[in-house]
């Protein structure tokens, strides 16, 4: 018979409920507040903003869709894809042929080097909504309905390659899968030009004409970000994702405990192919036409930058990234232009430096020695160097002339993406999220000195002589005691 609990429990339990209760309703109160503000914030940058920024922060909102969808596979279920550039070229060519204006289907059908035949030419939303005698659909006014089908479509044709693609993921595990996707990007891209899919994608020519009222809108492209971080959230938090995280920690222990790998690996890379087809669409949208040179591997490329230096498998870090990404490739174009040699030593000091700050800041946060390792000095020592050469060598006339970097955008995201790689090798927000408490200071990981005392204590052997002696004895065994329990044993 089992006894009721005291007036004491019940009162704590109480209390601790109602706390909780408290705290969801503060949470909810806030992130309105916040969606509020964002809210206000794109209203501000649609009207004000310059053509040139709106088409940034547009950018950024759909890449954000297309690396949120890879961190699903790379992030959270521990798999490395290289091929999401092929979710895109499929999602977006299927939202580019659906919603080609008839004006351009007539102009590349009169053109000598189409590719379309007239079964592909007819692939329109326009004649799919006629023939089910939805003509008010049909008219400019509804274009954006038009549009979104479209999108829903590339979104599950690209789910369907995310299928194909999955199901060697049952076979195959680390760098031999992620050079199967990688082969699919490049396969269907490949596959585009030739007269095998060419009537569908008009090969090299590809698409111009796309409507671009979606692609480039504040509104519709923020809307499609915060609907793929609540799913992608709510995903991660259900039964499905925590399989996938238990997959990406150790898939025997998963399997043993029940998960379906088959099953849930193959979810995983449909659900982000359709995520992936959406932003390819949009992407579509937001240059106004659809080429193979637009999806190439570069953009895999930019999403694992932003993964990596986000956090890996966390989505509110994967955004972080990705504004990082799109600001250094909207407005990278002065650092590909003409310097004089010490700009550039100068300025590869002074970035040499901040990584070796960063680093040291990161490492005091830790709770667990937090010294500073001998490769951050090392590190800040060449950055300072550099930057002392760069000052001092005009006097010796040394570095004279300039120097052109091509392609310095992507060389400074490489270097970036080492440079995260070395230091802090889970990203800057690592596995964690952004929220409430957070923000709030409620749960401080900064430890006291007080801690850290303690913590160097129960570590260091010098320190700590009793605890380093009775660990010893638990890992060597007793001679004596091994003897006797062997006579007792010939008993």
């Amino acid at each position: 018979m089992s006894r009721a609990p005291s007036p004491a429990v019940r009162a704590d339990v109480l209390a601790t409920s109602a706390l909780s209760g408290r705290k969801r309703l503060r949470d909810a109160l806030l992130t309105l507040v916040g969606l509020a503000l964002l809210a206000l914030l794109i209203a501000f940058i649609d009207a004000e903003g310059t053509t040139r920024f709106k088409q940034a922060c547009a950018l950024f909102a759909i890449w954000g869709v297309a690396a949120i969808s890879l961190n699903l596979i790379n992030g959270t279920t521990g798999i490395l894809s290289l091929g999401h550039h092929g979710f895109m070229l499929v999602g977006g060519y299927t939202t580019a042929l659906l919603t080609l204006p008839e004006i351009r289907r007539q102009q590349i059908a009169e053109s000598a080097r189409s590719q379309m035949n007239d079964f592909t030419l007819g692939l329109s939303l326009n004649n799919g909504l006629r023939a089910l005698g939805l003509e008010a659909l049909t008219t400019p006014e509804t274009l954006w309905i038009r549009f979104l089908i479209a999108l829903f479509i590339g979104g599950l044709v690209a789910a369907l390659f995310g299928l194909l693609v999955g199901i060697p993921s049952l076979r195959l595990r680390g760098d031999y899968l992620a050079i199967v996707t990688f082969g699919f990007g490049e396969i269907i891209r490949l596959l585009a030009s030739t007269s095998l899919l060419g009537p569908f994608t008009n090969g090299s020519l590809g698409y111009t004409g796309v409507p671009a009222q979606i692609g480039r809108s504040l509104w519709w492209t923020f809307g499609f970000l915060a609907l793929t971080v609540f799913v992608m959230t709510k995903f991660k938090t259900s039964s499905y994702g925590r399989a996938l995280q238990g997959i990406r920690e150790d898939e025997i222990a998963a399997e043993a405990m029940g998960v379906n790998l088959a099953y849930h690996k193959v979810l995983a890379f449909a659900l982000s192919a359709f995520f992936a087809g959406v932003a390819g669409g949009l992407y579509t949208s937001w240059l106004s036409g659809a080429r193979l040179d637009y999806f190439l591997f570069t953009l895999t490329f930019f999403f694992l930058v932003a993964i990596s230096v986000g956090g890996t498998g966390s989505y509110t870090g994967v955004l972080l990234g990705t504004a990082l990404v799109v600001f250094v490739r909207q407005y990278g174009d002065p650092l590909e232009q003409v310097y004089p040699l010490t700009t550039w030593f100068a300025a590869a000091g002074v970035l040499v430096l901040l990584a070796a700050a960063g680093a040291l800041v990161l490492r005091s946060r830790r709770r667990l020695r937090p010294r500073v390792p001998p490769l951050v000095l090392v590190v800040g020592a060449v950055g300072l160097a550099a930057l002392l050469f760069a000052l001092v060598a005009p006097s010796f006339g040394l570095l004279q002339g300039s120097f052109q970097a091509f392609g310095m955008r992507a060389i400074l995201l490489a270097l970036l993406l080492l440079t995260i790689m070395i230091f802090r090798p889970e990203g800057i927000m690592g596995r964690a999220e952004f929220s409430w408490a957070w923000l709030l200071r409620e749960h401080r990981d900064r430890p006291s000195d007080e801690e850290r005392a303690q913590d160097a204590w129960l570590t260091n052997p010098e320190l700590n002589p009793d605890r380093t002696a009775a660990l010893r004895n638990l890992r060597e065994p007793d001679p004596q005691a091994e003897r006797r329990d062997d006579q007792k044993g010939a008993r």
